[in-house]
């Protein structure tokens, strides 16, 4: 019986290691300004941390996709986040969900002025 609930206590860690910390394949890192016509930019990096909202993209944090999904568009996604775990659970979740998620841009940098966007140039 305890053989059984380490094996199944070992799986559980295994699979949300794998979906924080491995690596998504086939997602291509390009800056937001290169992203072709046609795909939706969507930003998951969280409201405290965003500070600068990046022009013409929906802004809905990882923690509300779940609850907001639906409302998006069945466009191609390109994805601005924060960190390498943010692409992660991000895009699996996109992807099980039926989107196809492409390409994203990091942005780590905190906006200088809060509430201020990065336009097109």
């Amino acid at each position: 019986m305890i053989i059984l609930l380490i094996v199944v206590l070992a799986i559980v860690l295994v699979r949300a290691y794998y979906i924080r910390f491995v690596p998504v394949k086939q997602v291509k890192d390009i800056p937001y300004r290169q992203v072709a016509e046609g795909y939706q930019l969507l930003d998951v990096r969280d409201y405290n941390t965003t500070g600068c909202l990046v022009y013409n993209s929906k802004h809905i944090p990882y923690g509300y996709l779940p609850r907001f999904y639906k409302q998006m568009d069945n466009r191609p996604i390109h994805l601005i986040v924060e960190s390498q775990m943010d692409l992660n659970l991000a895009s699996r979740f996109l992807r099980k969900k039926g989107y196809s998620v492409n390409s994203y841009t990091m942005m780590k940098r905190p906006c200088k002025v809060k509430g201020m966007m990065y336009k097109e140039v």
